[in-house]
């Protein structure tokens, strides 16, 4: 080869690994994670399934923007879906048609659930100036129908903190409408954390100002970006009056602020006719793809109602296509994992998880079978990961699991995931992640009349279904269980007796060994109950 051609040959060589790199990323394969090796090379062989899986999702036609476009169709079909409404029942009978129309096991489990009403809703400023303010009224606030009129009017007094209020004191908040102001968290965090640390002024606003007097709360909307948007949410009473409560925007936050700071009397008058109905039943759709004779389960949570605002797109009827889209596709591919994968749509989470604590009563035995517990509740943008939530050795079998993610650039892998129902689980030690995506956007839209399917991209959801799918697969499949914290079963006292069904559902969910040593000990347990008890005086 002639010497100039050596430049243009190693350009050409260097091209060839550049593409062989891009089409097989190298693993992101953490470091220092308590993982036997056993276990760590067992999750890492998935990489050629996961491939599969993530090309299917990304490249097939019939899985293009399928997620999106049925997701689509729900949220026309249904719109908004607040607890205890008839488009969300309505909602409910149709996602277990669909799932048994696809060939999966289904079945519902009955929840009783709140109706909270909005009705009508008006703020206005009268003085220093005059100007009409948008609201919305927070979950399971009382109205305004006591007052003259069903109108209330009053001075403000505002508070950026609990701390400013409790400084006020009783003598200058007392007979007033009360404005929180506060910041939506420190800027410098994500959105997540700045939600985290702020949303006790909407929830708990109520309830901490009626133990100074004040007559109604405002609290300024959890954003990090608004174009005069209120966001609603739920709040809860204690044990003070009870006084209504809504959401303004960020923008009537501050301009209340700006006059009340500057010394200058800010007049309102609110108007609301909130009430709660009587508690209705609903129900939880469970989901189960995998063997019939499973006995441990990975679960995919999101839940199907919404507030009575925007479509419910977002949050979370994103969260319900794409974990509904993952397992139609490991189904469509003919990927049975060996434990079942159960995608559980929940009911009535928005006003205080409902449909979660009925199922941890309903499912109680089954606490010790899950393998883990996956969230998706933070939006269905771009993908970046998981976070896991759990012992070390727990977070370290996802971070793994998260490293095979290469292809579609989802290798993250952190902590504080957000839980909703997952939550629940989790504090019975149960492992739980959340699919990690760009929270960038997400409040924008969080619980506004902007939550329509103008927040979702088609490829996103592509993307999420893609990640949901892989990693529920390697959770569902690989021969290792992941680190769990649940408590082990109490032995039984000797003179336990101990219903036979019970015995039945426990050799069930174990194995060989684990079988021959129940009866051993029930075996055993039976022999010497008599002795234990005493023998009868002479």
């Amino acid at each position: 080869m002639e010497a100039r051609w050596w430049p243009l040959a190693l350009i050409a060589a260097l091209a060839a690994l550049a593409r062989v790199d891009a089409a097989n990323p190298v693993l992101a394969i953490p470091e220092d994670c308590p993982l036997p090796e056993t276990t760590r090379n067992n999750i890492l062989r998935y990489k050629t399934k996961v491939d599969k899986i993530l090309q299917a999702a990304l490249e097939q036609k019939q899985y293009h923007h399928a997620a999106y476009n049925g997701l689509e169709d729900f949220v026309e079909r249904f719109g908004a879906r607040p607890s205890g409404s008839d488009e969300l029942e309505d909602s409910i009978d149709f996602m277990k048609k669909k799932a048994e129309d696809d060939g999966f096991r289904v079945h519902t489990e009955e929840v009783m659930v709140p109706r909270w009403v909005r009705g009508e809703e008006t703020l206005m400023m009268l003085s220093p100036r005059q100007k009409s303010m948008s609201i919305l009224g927070l979950g399971t606030t009382i109205g305004t129908q006591q007052y003259p009129g069903g109108v209330l009017r009053a001075e403000a007094v505002v508070c950026d903190s609990f701390e400013e209020m409790e400084k006020l004191g009783e003598a200058k908040i007392k007979g007033k409408i009360m404005v929180f102001n506060a910041p939506f968290g420190d800027p410098m965090d994500e959105p997540m954390k700045r939600y985290g640390a702020s949303y006790k002024y909407r929830t708990s606003g109520a309830d901490r100002a009626a133990q100074y007097g004040a007559v109604a709360v405002l609290v300024r909307s959890r954003t990090d970006y608004s174009l005069y948007t209120p966001h609603g949410g739920s709040q809860y009473y204690g044990n003070s009056t009870q006084i209504p409560a809504a959401a303004i925007t960020a923008e009537d936050a501050r301009i209340i602020a700006r006059h009340y700071k500057k010394g200058k009397t800010v007049k309102l008058m609110l108007k609301m006719s909130a009430a709660n109905l009587p508690m209705r039943k609903s129900r939880n759709v469970i989901i189960d793809y995998g063997p019939s004779d499973s006995t441990e389960l990975v679960m995919l949570s999101a839940h199907i109602d919404s507030w009575d605002v925007g479509e419910g797109a977002m949050d979370n009827g994103g969260g319900v296509f794409v974990n509904y889209h993952a397992v139609k596709l490991l189904k469509e591919l003919g990927l049975m994992p060996r434990r079942t994968i159960r995608v559980v749509l929940w009911t009535a989470e928005e006003e205080g998880y409902f449909g979660g604590k009925e199922y941890v009563k309903m499912h109680e035995f089954d606490i010790s079978k899950m393998q883990i517990a996956i969230e998706n509740d933070l939006g269905t943008f771009r993908p970046v990961g998981l976070r896991a939530k759990g012992s070390d050795e727990a977070a370290c079998f996802v971070k793994h699991t998260a490293s095979l993610l290469g292809a579609i650039n989802a290798t993250g892998a952190s902590d504080s995931p957000s839980l909703s129902e997952t939550h629940l689980l989790h504090d019975k030690g149960v492992p739980a992640a959340a699919i990690d995506v760009d929270q960038s956007r997400y409040f924008w839209y969080h619980h506004t009349e902007a939550d329509t399917m103008d927040a979702l991209d088609p490829h996103e959801l592509d993307l999420c279904v893609a990640t949901m799918a892989a990693s529920a697969f390697v959770f569902a499949d690989v021969p290792d269980r992941v680190p769990s914290q649940v408590p082990a079963e109490p032995l039984m006292e000797l003179n336990t007796v101990v219903p036979v069904e019970q015995n039945s559902r426990a050799l069930r969910g174990s194995s060989a060994c684990q079988q021959a040593s129940l009866w051993l000990l029930m075996s055993l347990a039976a022999l010497v109950t008599p002795f234990a008890r005493g023998a009868p005086a002479s």
